[in-house]
């Protein structure tokens, strides 16, 4: 009998993932394809090549590789899909009050109207892993003790995989468990009963770290976690002024002469236009000759005008924390992938070229639901915070605060030493809305005596 009920709880369990994955697809299927970035196609093409650009890493080519071995890019989207489904499943099952085989639907739902959830796991790109390793790292550390070894198998290799896609995701994750643990130091005395599991996080994000290092051991012959990126930042002191200031003060008298000297008053006003656009970035000879020269001009501008610096990656990190709306980048795609589609996937060219995205996706109306309720739920996540840390309900305090620790760790990578972009911060902020799916209630319905109960289930 008990075998019995144990089969069928699995199969439903099984069929509440499907269905959830099966939401998270939608947007994909409306479209009538696979959503793409523009960093999308260099995935794709070095799926098929391994020849790595200059600007990129190569372990996200691994899912992508999926697409080539399946015959299909649908893969790609189907299997962040299943990912993102079960993640969500294991935080329903740990860190709420609810079945979670009865819930992971609705709730999965609810992800899909109000945020970006499956317009990001729907696309070729790396982002939707950032928010599966941060729900992944806050269930090993708070939930770790209603874990199967096999759970907590699967989601340290979630954890190493979101780790180990993205260079920023590295620094995103890596600094979130040390975060951890400077937190669990400093309150061990005083709140001890938040005590965050940290070895499976840190074993996790090593062997993240570890599968960057031999991802291009094999494919490129030597290991590395990232490759130079003065490039980037320069684009960054660029769109600051810095980079002007510092060009104004030296140029007159500078021997060798730098060669961007000659381009001082025409930069554009942006980071991604200077990297991006016709520009004097392509004149110099672009990614393949800039790299000495740009590590130059950060360093000496680093040594020249700290302060500078300073409020440049204060401003960068808050103006990042506001942008967080849907479908950046989401735009026509034709002129950029059409010919790679065409040569790597050419059963799939005529679903590509007919597909919504390339006439244009109302992300006009979508944000005016997405913005405010990614905005008041992130303002929610911080008086859950509060709500569940004054009754000692650790499991959830850990959920909020892992949470809002990653939106700000991201603001901060992505906004202050890359360049602020709303992608950035909503692969992420579904987080928080999330974050209410699990908690809002516990605010409003405190004398129903559901909160009591869970409170004391928690401690």
């Amino acid at each position: 009998m008990g075998g019995a009920l144990s089969v069928r709880g699995t199969a439903a369990s099984a069929a509440a993932v499907l269905a959830a994955a099966g939401l998270l697809l939608v947007p994909a299927l409306w479209n009538g394809y696979v959503l793409f970035y523009y960093d999308s196609v260099d995935y794709v093409r070095m799926s098929f090549t391994w020849s790595l650009p200059v600007f990129r890493t190569m372990p996200y080519t691994l899912v992508a590789a999926l697409g080539r071995l399946a015959d299909t890019l649908w893969v790609v989207p189907l299997v962040q899909a299943l990912a993102v489904a079960w993640v969500l499943f294991e935080a329903l099952r740990v860190l709420s009050p609810y079945d979670a085989r009865r819930a992971l639907v609705p709730v999965t739902g609810f992800l899909c109207v109000f945020t970006a959830l499956p317009w990001i796991t729907d696309q070729v790109m790396a982002d939707v892993f950032a928010g599966v390793a941060v729900l992944a790292i806050t269930l090993l550390a708070f939930g770790d003790d209603r874990l199967t070894w096999a759970r907590r198998i699967v989601l340290t290799l979630l954890v190493a995989v979101g780790t180990a896609v993205h260079t920023s995701h590295v620094a995103i994750i890596g600094g979130l468990v040390a975060a951890l643990g400077l937190a669990r130091f400093v309150l061990r005395r005083r709140v001890p009963g938040f005590r965050p599991a940290l070895l499976l996080p840190l074993v996790a994000v090593g062997s993240g770290v570890a599968m960057v290092l031999a991802v291009h051991w094999v494919t490129v012959g030597r290991p590395f976690v990232t490759q130079p990126n003065s490039i980037l930042m320069l684009a960054r002191l660029v769109q600051d002024g810095i980079a002007k200031r510092y060009l104004d003060d030296v140029c007159p008298g500078a021997a060798p002469p730098l060669r961007l000297c000659q381009y001082r008053d025409r930069l554009p006003p942006t980071a991604n236009d200077f990297l991006w656009g016709d520009t004097p970035f392509d004149d110099l000879g672009g990614w393949q000759t800039m790299e000495s020269e740009a590590r130059q001009i950060v360093g000496e501008t680093l040594r020249r005008y700290p302060v500078l610096h300073v409020k440049a990656a204060f401003a960068l990190t808050l103006e990042q924390l506001t942008m967080m709306a849907t479908g950046d980048g989401l735009v026509n795609m034709e002129w950029h992938l059409r010919q790679t589609i065409f040569h790597r996937y050419p059963q799939e060219y005529d679903d590509f070229m007919q597909a919504e995205q390339q006439h244009g996706i109302p992300f006009r109306l979508i944000n005016a639901v997405h913005v405010p309720a990614l905005a008041l739920s992130t303002f929610a996540t911080v008086l859950l915070l509060i709500h569940w840390w004054r009754r000692g309900q650790w499991r959830q305090a850990g959920l909020a605060l892992v949470v809002l620790l990653s939106l700000l760790g991201n603001a901060f990578v992505c906004g202050a030493l890359s360049n602020p972009n709303h992608r950035y911060q909503s692969r992420l902020a579904w987080l928080t809305v999330l974050v209410v799916a699990i908690g809002g209630r516990s605010l409003v319905w405190r004398g129903a005596g559901w909160d009591e109960a869970v409170n004391a289930e928690w401690r």
